[in-house]
């Protein structure tokens, strides 16, 4: 048997407010948790970012050679042989390339666009890049006419370019790199050989 009183301190307790507010609480502490941890791991990231900061990457023009595929006498196509060496100074940062195309004119003669090279990443240090470009035969007999001198070489390397350290990857930004070089005997098409140029590079 129980005593039933009117003395509310001493009337049997409802125990389902009480059970709502221990879950209120468990709920609240687990989101506090998951926030914390959240904001941990972002300053963790930005502490990295700021320790192990990435350098521009940094290009030269190595060498290029133009020549023409001449026929019957008359001048033929342009054609260019490029190569480039991608350097990155970074010991704690992947270089992410992507769509990089490489772009050039000689003599005024613009060339047609050599094909994308494959998305690809770089530790730190060199890696080669080459390009093979060329230009329409009446394009070539015109500049082959107007003997030009000096001959500049222009190639352009264009793409985008991503950074990772650790896990942390970065926004994609684009990658514009100028190689601006004088040819080698500049009145004639026949092997013109540039070496060693040092490329502008601007990261946007």
């Amino acid at each position: 048997m129980s005593l039933i009183t009117d003395d509310p301190d001493r009337a049997p307790r409802d125990c389902t407010a009480a059970r709502r507010h221990q879950s209120g609480r468990r709920r609240r502490w687990l989101l506090i948790a998951a926030a914390s941890a959240m904001a941990l791991l972002l300053a963790m990231a930005i502490i990295l970012w700021l320790t192990l900061r990435p350098s521009s990457p940094r290009f030269r023009l190595l060498s290029a050679t133009a020549s023409t595929n001449a026929t019957g006498g008359m001048a033929g196509t342009v054609l260019l042989d490029a190569y480039v060496v991608a350097h990155n100074p970074n010991a704690h940062a992947l270089a992410l390339y992507d769509g990089l195309r490489a772009r050039a004119s000689y003599a005024g003669l613009q060339l047609a666009a050599a094909a994308p090279i494959p998305p690809f990443q770089q530790a730190q240090g060199d890696v080669m890049l080459s390009a093979a470009l060329s230009s329409s035969s009446s394009a070539a007999e015109e500049t082959t006419a107007g003997g030009r001198s000096p001959a500049l070489l222009t190639l352009r390397v264009g793409g985008r370019l991503r950074w990772k350290v650790v896990v942390w990857v970065s926004s994609s930004r684009t990658l514009a790199a100028e190689c601006i070089a004088a040819a080698v005997s500049p009145s004639q098409l026949r092997a013109v050989v540039v070496q060693d140029c040092q490329c502008a590079t601007t990261i946007e």
